[in-house]
């Protein structure tokens, strides 16, 4: 198994992990700083499944991003949101190219 196999896997089972932690109740912000790390957390995801699965897997973690969201009705106190869904998936589109670039680069190089 490739590392970034192994790394993706340990990756998706932590944001799996994080979407079930209970939530609570938080004063409104002026700058949603969730929305910036749901961007990067799941940037990180899209990078790793362009390492690991190429275009293949980029159906799939899309999927997981939605399901990942919608995992939060299961937690009490948490909500579904339509921007953290659109961060989600932002994340994985930039992240991907970014993962899909270097993979390239990477391959053409040897």
């Amino acid at each position: 198994m490739k590392r970034y196999h192994i790394y993706l896997l340990i990756w998706g089972l932590f944001l799996f992990a994080l979407a079930l932690i209970p939530g609570r109740i938080s004063a409104e912000q002026r700058f949603p700083m969730d929305k910036v790390l749901h961007f990067f957390a799941f940037s990180y995801l899209g990078y790793l499944t362009a390492r690991s699965l190429g275009w293949w897997g980029l159906l799939g973690i899309a999927a997981f991003g939605v399901g990942n969201e919608f995992l939060q009705y299961l937690s009490p106190g948490r909500q579904v949101a339509f921007l953290d869904l659109a961060s989600n998936e932002l994340g994985i589109i930039a992240g991907f190219f970014i993962g899909y670039l270097r993979r390239r680069r990477a391959l053409s190089a040897n």
